[in-house]
């Protein structure tokens, strides 16, 4: 298997990690969203049950946040992933050829 063909599986495993993350962190936010108020509600009415609610939405809510760190963090530059235009490709450079050479860098048709 070619180099080429190993990066480009390397970032599609990354890219469905990182959306993996993200659907594990928008369910994690949603128990946040349905246990943290109901717990609250249940210890404004002195209930037991709401200790638990609440210490549950703590531990969902440091998840969710857990998640989306690792998320931006898997986040790749896409001018790093394989096949993707690379920004410095018009730059002309010099040649490393000691002896020299004829150059038409920065030259237009018609010039003199």
């Amino acid at each position: 298997m070619t180099q080429l063909m190993r990066e480009f599986e390397q970032a599609e495993r990354r890219r469905r990690r990182s959306i993996l993350f993200v659907v594990l962190a928008c369910l994690t936010g949603l128990g946040v969203w349905l246990t943290a108020p109901l717990g609250i509600v249940e210890l404004t009415r002195g209930s037991a049950i709401g200790w638990m609610l609440v210490a549950c939405g703590a531990v969902l809510l440091a998840a969710t946040v857990l998640l989306i760190v690792a998320v931006v963090r898997l986040r790749a530059v896409p001018e790093s992933l394989p096949g993707k235009a690379n920004a410095r490709f018009d730059e002309p450079q010099a040649s490393q050829d000691p002896r020299g050479g004829y150059s038409m860098v920065g030259t237009q048709l018609g010039s003199h």
